[in-house]
């Protein structure tokens, strides 16, 4: 004996059997291709040119000084591309780079 059921049983059956097939399809191309993503690399170009350059004026001066005390204070947080731009290059802004730019900027 057939059963009939109505069509909009039939069109949502059809619809839960085509998600589970996409899920399940996009489980497994994801699980093959997980072991052939690359890391990202840093893009020079619009990073910041020199160190001690926190102000990202393209120039080491007066106000990249400033800007390292404030940060060293805690008046301001250092965003990623004024850590990039760490004079000493041990991850954090303080009072030791901002004397590190000074000597720099005395020094020309």
């Amino acid at each position: 004996m057939y059963i009939k059921y109505p069509h909009s049983f039939r069109r949502n059956l059809k619809m839960l059997a085509t998600g589970v097939a996409c899920i399940l399809g996009s489980f497994l191309i994801g699980i093959q291709t997980a072991g052939d993503v690359q890391p990202v690399s840093l893009i020079q170009a619009g990073g910041i040119p020199y160190a001690g350059d926190v102000d990202g004026s393209g120039t080491v001066d007066m106000i990249d000084v400033l800007v390292i005390l404030d940060i060293a204070q805690g008046y301001e947080s250092a965003t990623s591309d004024q850590l990039r731009a760490d004079p000493i290059e041990d991850g954090q802004l303080t009072v030791d780079d901002a004397i590190s730019v000074l000597s720099r900027l005395s020094i020309q």
